[in-house]
């Protein structure tokens, strides 16, 4: 017997309040991680990924003993455990060094100048997926990618506190970051790995703490062990703020649609643009503003075309599927 579906406004509710915390959490995290930052704070970037990633492996621990039921696939990954930390375990390290350089850009640069450099993600991990032959290339998407690369430029071109090191230090954690994306799904796929959100993250985050302490070993730090003793409990805080926010990509993206996502994604980079500029003063120029509404508009356009081409595969999976059975009860009736 099949449990009743939600009625349509409770779950237009839960979409809205879904979506409301997923932005809230987003946008707060590139806020707070922002401000602990600051030559005032806590200004090594290094030692703020060790802390996210310390205590996300600590958080992960103890919400898998105490809500086992939120990590459907822990018990096969802990059965494979050595096939499963072989292949998490280069994902981890890109995901270490995006992580700290994309941290390390924002001593550098203002935020929202980094959210419009992350909106040519889309673009990147197309062409990467391209090359080793995941995505099927198309004239159409090129020319809605060509819309959001022409955004980002605009945005990058109105910059008016442009800083060349924080620009390429954030370019490169875009692609170390979509790098890991597509490993993942490439080495994911191969090894017959399915591990829910939860679950891979609470591999990932020991592979990327060893080779961030690796470095925080061999790399100088002057007066880390003072600041962290005078902001340790904004720094839990901080990386308390982190771990909650993979808790809520995973139930975002198991409770809502694939529409409902693609608009939570649009309004959190609007809300992180506006956030930014409203504490932190940062300079948005016309030019900008025109830009990020250009690369917003292409990036709806590549949603659509993604959603489109995802509901096409599945009608032809469910086509196939029925002329199978078809053929298979014509084969049954012949031999009865």
């Amino acid at each position: 017997m099949t449990m009743p579906s939600a009625p349509p406004m409770m779950q237009a509710l839960e979409a809205i309040t879904i979506g409301v915390v997923y932005i809230a959490f987003s946008a707060g995290l590139i806020t707070f991680n922002k401000f602990m930052l600051q030559d005032e704070m806590f200004p090594h970037a290094l030692h703020l990924t060790v802390v996210h990633m310390s205590i996300g492996t600590i958080y992960s621990v103890s919400l898998c003993s105490l809500v086992p039921s939120i990590y459907p696939t822990m018990g096969k990954a802990l059965e494979n455990r050595a096939t499963t930390l072989k292949y998490i375990a280069p994902l981890g390290l890109l995901f270490a060094f995006a992580l700290w350089s994309s941290n390390k850009a924002y001593q550098y640069c203002s935020v929202a100048f980094l959210q419009f450099c992350k909106e040519g993600n889309v673009a990147l991990i197309f062409f990467m997926s391209c090359a080793a032959g995941r995505q099927t290339f198309s004239w159409t998407k090129l020319s809605v990618l060509a819309v959001v690369m022409a955004g980002c430029s605009i945005c990058a071109e109105g910059e008016m506190n442009f800083v060349l090191v924080g620009f390429l230090l954030q370019i490169a954690s875009q692609f170390c970051e979509c790098s890991k994306n597509l490993m993942g799904e490439i080495i994911m796929s191969g090894a017959g790995l399915k591990l829910d959100p939860l679950t891979f993250v609470a591999f990932q985050s020991p592979c990327s703490l060893a080779p961030l302490l690796l470095a925080v070993l061999l790399l100088p730090a002057d007066g880390v062990f003072a600041d962290f003793q005078e902001h340790w409990p904004l720094l839990l805080a901080n990386a308390t703020v982190a771990f909650m926010l993979n808790v809520l990509i995973a139930l975002t993206l198991k409770r809502l649609s694939a529409l409902a996502f693609v608009i939570i994604g649009l309004a959190k980079d609007i809300v992180i643009v506006c956030a930014s500029s409203a504490m932190f003063g940062d300079p948005i120029s016309d030019m900008q503003r025109v830009g990020f509404v250009i690369a917003l508009t292409g990036m709806a356009g590549w949603a659509t075309l993604k959603m489109r081409e995802t509901a096409e595969t599945n009608a032809a999976a469910a086509r196939e599927k029925v002329e199978e059975d078809e053929e298979r009860q014509g084969l049954l009736q012949k031999k009865s």
